[in-house]
């Protein structure tokens, strides 16, 4: 009996060795397991950290910016009784979206890609899309392609920083819808000290906006050339002069005509196979802008741009086979610009443009060919990345063209809200 128990104990003991290690091998078995598991989670987590960190290296590479800008517009105006009134918009007093901007830019080592539609009422259009490219180190040399901003002052001076709430009328009658398809090359270094000229030359369409289709197989020059006086950085006055050149032209007919003694008369004979107006598309450009840091308030702005050049226009009731109309034209700008405070700002332009300089007075017929100056004059409170820009203008016709004795009342005011991100 003694026996039999004692074989029981043994066994019992010999079973419970032996589970105890096949448990402490399952427990080493598992830890082991656990090691490896958590190996494979960190290898995992590697993998995802680093394509997140590609991811927001690809992000940083776009940069998304714009403005909106709602405008309510004011028209006091008489009945336009014979085209005489330089604002004749009938509906007088209105709110309207006069630009909604989204601007989305990538940017990866020396390329730069640009896309901004514009949104309004209007619709969706395209206003830039463009590539630029850094050639040389610092960007010295850079290539542009595609539908950008032609190179002048006021038009590559965005409309969310201009102080008027419109461009001059000789910048729209220069430079209409200021964008243009074609490439450019802008050379940039600074020679001595505070001397940085810069060159930009470009080569254009001439049809003007990205839905513009070419037309004819030439295409417009333009140049410009600016730099800022060296001065010196503690100098109270800063200038930045420039000239620019636009030379063109466009599609014609049998002949180009111009205006010769208040008459027009023949001044080119064109072949008919050929259809060159080559060269009647060209104005010539000089700006300045003047920056003063005298007043113990604010600082003031002076700048200008005086424009002399040619458009040509088809001739009126005729075919595109007739006779293109040739006007010479000029104009200039400038602006008295004075900060208040960091937040208020105050302005005043006067503007003004001769749509034919070769006719005057009574010779004068027909708005086409009239001259019209604008004196406009408001100011701008900022605050944080908002801008309130109330703006009123008074036209006026040329002594004695048109026919017009009294100026007729037809002033605009616009109040602007702009909010830019």
């Amino acid at each position: 009996m003694l026996r039999i128990l004692f074989t029981i104990l043994i066994s019992f003991l010999t079973s419970s060795y032996l589970l105890a290690q096949d448990n402490s091998n399952d427990e080493k078995s598992n830890s082991k397991l656990t090691i490896e598991e958590l190996k494979e989670n960190l290898d995992g987590l590697t993998d995802r950290v680093v394509t997140t960190e590609n991811d927001l290296i690809n992000l940083k590479k776009i940069k998304i910016s714009g403005y909106l800008q709602s405008d309510w517009l004011r028209f006091d105006q008489k009945d336009n009784v014979g085209g005489k009134a330089f604002y004749s918009d009938s509906r007088k007093n209105l709110f309207t979206i006069r630009r909604g901007r989204i601007k989305f830019q990538y940017k990866s080592g020396p390329f730069t890609g640009v896309l901004q539609p514009d949104i309004s009422e209007g619709g969706v259009t395209i206003k830039d899309v463009y590539g630029e490219l850094g050639i040389l180190p610092n960007d010295e040399l850079k290539f542009t392609f595609g539908s950008f901003n032609r190179p002048n002052y006021e038009v590559e001076l965005s409309s969310s920083a201009r102080e008027a709430t419109e461009r001059s009328q000789v910048t729209r009658a220069f430079y209409p819808q200021e964008r243009d398809l074609g490439i450019m090359f802008t050379y940039q270094k600074e020679l001595i000290t505070d001397f940085m000229p810069k060159i930009q030359l470009g080569i254009f369409n001439g049809g003007g906006a990205l839905t513009a289709s070419e037309t004819d197989p030439y295409k417009d020059i333009i140049g410009r050339l600016t730099f800022g006086l060296p001065l010196g950085s503690e100098s109270p006055i800063q200038i930045d002069l420039g000239a620019s050149m636009y030379y063109g032209g466009t599609l014609t007919g049998d002949s180009i005509i111009s205006f010769q003694d208040s008459l027009l008369k023949k001044i080119k004979n064109v072949d008919v196979s050929d259809n060159r107006g080559f060269g009647t598309r060209k104005n010539f450009n000089i700006e300045a802008q003047v920056y003063l840091d005298l007043l113990p308030f604010g600082g003031t702005i002076l700048k200008g741009e005086l424009m002399s050049g040619s458009r040509p226009f088809p001739k009126t009731g005729s075919s595109n086979l007739d006779s293109l109309v040739l006007r010479n034209q000029n104009g200039f700008y400038a602006y008295l610009v004075q900060n208040i405070t960091n937040d208020f700002q105050i302005a005043a332009r006067f503007d003004t443009f001769d749509k034919n300089t070769d006719l005057s007075g009574s010779q004068v017929k027909s708005v086409n060919d009239a001259k019209t100056s604008i004196l406009g004059f408001g100011g701008s409170w900022f605050y944080e990345n908002i801008r309130f820009t109330l703006w009123h203008e008074l036209p006026s016709f040329d002594t004695n063209e048109l026919g017009i004795v009294d100026d007729v009342k037809d002033t605009k005011t616009t109040f602007r809200c702009q909010f830019k991100f």
